[in-house]
């Protein structure tokens, strides 16, 4: 019996420290991560592993975020890709925004943070 190909999450985040718990339970729920932190590492990623599951920190200062999601959308290589997008909860404007772009799902940090196996979980399920 074939083992299953381990999925793959992109994330696109400059927080250090978040990242970091980010990719631990990435790891932990049994799937590869791959860091973006600059939007022209983009098209090299996707063309090194396409992404099962995209995640956003749509509240960074430093990676033009609404760039990358129109990447995300506009490439063949990720059509389909589920986009998971977090925020601080007081950037009620932003996150009108982000879905108003398609973000498919947009939560605040902490929400985020405290279910974050579950939602990476849910949307790689390995059948």
């Amino acid at each position: 019996m074939t083992r299953p190909s381990r999925k793959t999450v992109f994330l696109v985040a400059d927080d250090m420290f978040f990242s970091s718990k980010i990719e631990n339970t990435a790891k932990n729920v049994g799937f590869d991560l791959v860091k973006v932190k600059k939007l022209r590492e983009f098209p090299d990623r996707v063309r090194e592993k396409k992404p099962d599951l995209v995640i956003i920190d749509l509240a960074s200062r430093k990676i033009d975020t609404g760039e990358i999601f129109n990447l995300i959308k506009g490439s063949s290589e990720c059509a389909g890709t589920f986009c998971v997008g977090y925020l601080p909860h007081v950037e009620q404007e932003l996150a009108r925004r982000f879905r108003e772009m398609g973000v498919d799902l947009v939560v605040p940090r902490s929400r985020f943070s405290a279910e974050m196996a579950e939602i990476i979980g849910k949307r790689l399920k390995v059948l």
